[in-house]
């Protein structure tokens, strides 16, 4: 006798294919990200102390398929601009914020600069101040842009710096609140300080 009918063993062979295409992709798809991109290259960096907080940069660690991709901020130091070191910068606090020129000094050090003990300003400012102190106006722009001023931050050349002395210096800056981002702690306080 033939059996005209279908044969029951063939729906769970179907059922089982079907499961089997169903892993397969599931593989896929979990593979294909790690397939297709290229390596991650991870360097490390030494974090610099003396940078200002808002120069940053982000590492991401290597993923596997079984943990989740983490990131870690670290510190860069800045770019050295060339011929920095020859302009003398002497930086004079122009504000309440403690510690603002040093910082401020500090950060330009770091750019290349060469920059005189740290003062306070004779008065204080709403903005930051440059100074061409021995009439190279090209040197303040240089310091304008390291420190990312505006260019209108450079004052006329036959204006004189509110400071007790500019011997030896090329360029003056006056620290004004919008370098408070360079000050250590940022903390405002009553009177002005280096």
């Amino acid at each position: 006798m033939t059996d005209t009918g279908t044969d029951p063993a063939r729906p769970a062979m179907w059922i089982r294919g079907a499961g089997v295409v169903a892993v397969a992709v599931v593989i896929g798809v979990l593979l294909m990200p790690s397939a297709t991109r290229s390596p991650l290259l991870v360097a490390s960096a030494q974090t610099t102390p003396t940078l200002p907080p808002s120069v940053s940069t982000t590492t991401v660690a290597p993923r596997s398929t079984t943990t989740a991709a983490r990131s870690t901020t670290t510190t860069q130091a800045p770019t050295v601009l060339p011929g920095a070191s020859a302009i003398h910068v002497l930086v004079a606090n122009g504000t309440g914020i403690t510690g603002l020129a040093g910082g401020v000094g500090t950060y330009l050090r770091s750019r290349g600069f060469t920059t005189l003990a740290a003062a306070n300003a004779t008065t204080q400012v709403s903005a930051t101040q440059v100074y061409a102190a021995s009439s190279e106006q090209h040197a303040a722009t240089t310091v304008v842009g390291a420190l990312g001023l505006a260019a209108g931050a450079v004052q006329p050349a036959s204006a004189v710096a509110p400071v007790g002395s500019t011997a030896g210096a090329t360029v003056v800056v006056i620290a004004g609140p919008d370098l408070a981002r360079l000050a250590p702690g940022a903390s405002p306080s009553a009177t002005t300080s280096h």
